[in-house]
């Protein structure tokens, strides 16, 4: 009985985290960045747990919360299927040097350069969605992806060594280079992050990093906000869509950034 009760008490200790996932969630699966970008803050700065746990939870996290997302859009039928698979099979390789790099490559340099790469990205969302710039293709050719074959690897090699990366160069790819529909682009980062997210969860299994005593309570948070998001999204113009993307992730840049400079000046 006693140990029943410890056990439960300690399950309970993050119940909080229930309703915080399902909020991000929401907004993630609608704007169309990882969940990582919220949760790894969270996760590292408010309840103190290390850098590595906080990564490892924080994408197994997102990975049940995007795959929720990905099922409902794709029950609307608002991804871009051929882009989307092209883009899950070009990750798949960075994700594996992502995950090596990681042993070998100091965290805080990674997010510092990632860190530069988003903000940069973010701002020219940012300043498209001032001046109501949008993508206005519902689809295209595959061959018109020849020019961003490099990214998604470089993506999969960063969300798999820092926590983001997919989604966060992703969606600008779709949006701005390939002028896909923002609410479709969004939907079809989603679907990119998931995929890759699953395969960096079974990885990080491997290494025993996943506090499950918070999953439990984001896990089961996020599925629920992801099917939320996109339903969500649908009503919402995309000039707003851009604007909660473009925030949130430059906060989260700046975030890298400064943690990247803290570790150069030590």
């Amino acid at each position: 009985m006693v140990i029943d009760f410890v056990l439960f008490e300690l399950n309970m200790q993050y119940w909080y985290m229930f309703p915080v996932s399902i909020l991000v969630a929401i907004i993630c699966n609608s704007s169309g960045f990882s969940g990582g970008v919220l949760f790894q803050p969270i996760y590292n700065i408010f309840l103190n747990i290390p850098i590595q746990n906080a990564v490892a939870t924080g994408i197994a996290t997102e990975t049940v919360g995007m795959t929720s997302g990905a099922l409902r859009y794709l029950w609307y039928k608002m991804i871009e299927l051929p882009v989307g698979f092209t883009m899950i099979m070009l990750t798949i390789p960075g994700v594996v040097l992502g995950n090596f790099a990681l042993l070998v490559i100091d965290e805080d340099l990674l997010k510092l350069i990632l860190g530069i790469i988003i903000v940069g990205l973010a701002t020219t969302q940012l300043f498209g969605a001032i001046r109501k710039h949008f993508g206005t293709k519902e689809n295209i050719p595959i061959e018109d992806m020849y020019s961003y074959l490099w990214v998604p690897p470089i993506g999969g090699f960063f969300s798999a060594a820092t926590g983001t990366g997919i989604c966060e160069l992703a969606q600008p790819v779709l949006e701005k280079g390939l002028k896909i529909k923002t609410k479709k682009a969004n939907a079809t980062a989603i679907l990119v992050e998931a995929t890759g997210d699953w395969i960096i969860t079974i990885l990080n299994l491997h290494a025993g990093l996943i506090m499950w005593e918070l999953w439990i309570f984001t896990g089961t948070g996020v599925i629920l906000g992801g099917q939320i998001g996109p339903y969500i999204s649908k009503y919402l113009p995309d000039r707003v869509l851009k604007f909660v993307f473009s925030i949130c992730v430059i906060a989260v840049g700046i975030f890298y950034i400064i943690k990247g400079v803290n570790w150069l000046s030590k």
